[in-house]
Formats: structure tokens, sequence, C-alpha cells
């Protein structure tokens, strides 16, 4: 059982998603890849959204606010 909170982990990946976007620019390794692709990061946000969506079912009951991986990526 995973006794993380949907907040928690919605922090956490976010943490990662901005590690993997300075990885990606820069061209440098990351967690157990030399070199990340779009795809790559594509997927950490994907993650990421994934998690906020539950966050946010957890405390309203529904998706308020949709994200999109372009936007994600953009910030």
């Amino acid at each position: 059982m995973d006794t993380k909170s949907p907040q928690a982990e919605r922090e956490r990946l976010q943490s990662r998603i901005y590690a993997a976007k300075m990885a990606y620019v820069h061209k440098t390794p990351f967690e157990d890849k030399d070199e990340l692709s779009y795809e790559d990061l594509k997927r950490i946000a994907e993650d990421y959204i994934r998690s906020s969506y539950a966050y946010q079912k957890s405390k309203y009951g529904d998706v308020k606010a949709r994200i999109s991986v372009a936007k994600l990526l953009r910030r």
C-alpha cells in the first residue's frame, strides 16, 4: 500500500520534471539515462499530470484545471 499523499507525490514529481527539463535542455545525464529524449521527458510530464489530476480529485472531487504536456514543458 502506498502511504504517500497525492499532494506529496505531486510535489515530488514537480521537482522531478524541473530537473528532467534542465537535463534535457543541457543534454546532461538524468537518473539512469545518459541523455533524455523528448519521449522520456514527455513520459515524465505525463506522470506529473496524472498525479496532479489525482490530487485535484482527492481535494475537490473533480479535476478543476486541465494540464497539457506542451503547457507543462513551457513553464
